[in-house]
């Protein structure tokens, strides 16, 4: 607990201090509006009326993110590679990966909706696509920007096309990969709320664009602060795990 507070300490002081300017803008000085941004222990004193909602809201969203983004993340890493690797096909392709990755992905909703046989596959399929561009080009600079020693030696070694992708080519190019598997996530956390607000029954998107249809602004910023909250932990796993792969990197 020490050692997390010390590693820590940097992040709670700046949390404390956003905190307690909140509190000031709103109970002190008044200088927020008080219907726009309710007080901060008004707004925690709701969490046990609707810890059920938040709970149920979680789950929910929780199954759309995580299948979209292991989907995204097995695909792009794997065409990406493949790409990455064939000089000729990725000549042929790129033009057609920078014109379809440019059209932004909100913009499907429409489609994805009355396409698609129901509402969850149609936002798994958004947040999917959402992720799969940027892991997708990271995978392939990464790939391509690999240096070419490494892959002489590996021929030098005579290793198998198996032992030479997975003992060279993917740990050589997985601290790329992974930046853009960090930002990916970030992006499919932004794609699941867009698509909670079209016609979702549950989530921490709906939650709060439900409340705020009536206006309820104290239930909203709950919400806000419940979704941040769960984005930190999601984010901090995340984290977590990108530093065990990257082990052998400087930084860790």
């Amino acid at each position: 607990m020490i050692k997390f507070a010390k590693d820590y300490f940097g992040v709670m002081a700046i949390g404390m201090c956003l905190l307690v300017g909140y509190v000031l803008l709103t109970d002190v000085f008044g200088v927020l509006s008080a219907f726009l941004f309710p007080s901060i222990f008004k707004v925690l004193k709701l969490f046990p009326q609707y810890i059920d909602q938040l709970m149920t809201g979680l789950l929910s969203s929780l199954f759309l993110l995580i299948t979209a983004y292991v989907m995204a993340v097995i695909t792009a890493i794997t065409l990406g590679t493949i790409v990455g690797l064939k000089s000729g096909l990725r000549k042929n392709v790129t033009p057609y990966i920078y014109a379809f990755s440019a059209i932004p992905v909100p913009l499907l909703t429409p489609y994805a909706i009355n396409l698609l046989p129901t509402f969850q596959a149609a936002s798994i399929f958004l947040i999917w696509l959402a992720a799969f561009w940027v892991i997708f080009g990271t995978t392939i600079g990464a790939v391509m920007s690999i240096d070419k020693r490494y892959l002489e030696t590996a021929a030098i070694l005579e290793m198998s096309k198996a032992e030479k992708l997975y003992k060279i080519i993917l740990p050589a190019a997985s601290p790329s990969i992974l930046v853009g598997c960090s930002i990916a996530l970030t992006l499919s956390f932004m794609m699941l709320s867009v698509a909670e607000m079209f016609g979702a029954r549950s989530g921490m998107a709906y939650f709060v664009q439900y409340y705020s249809d009536f206006a309820k602004f104290d239930v909203v910023m709950l919400g806000f602060f419940f979704t941040s909250a769960v984005l930190v932990l999601i984010m901090y796993v995340f984290d977590t795990i990108k530093h065990r792969i990257l082990h052998w990197t400087i930084n860790n």
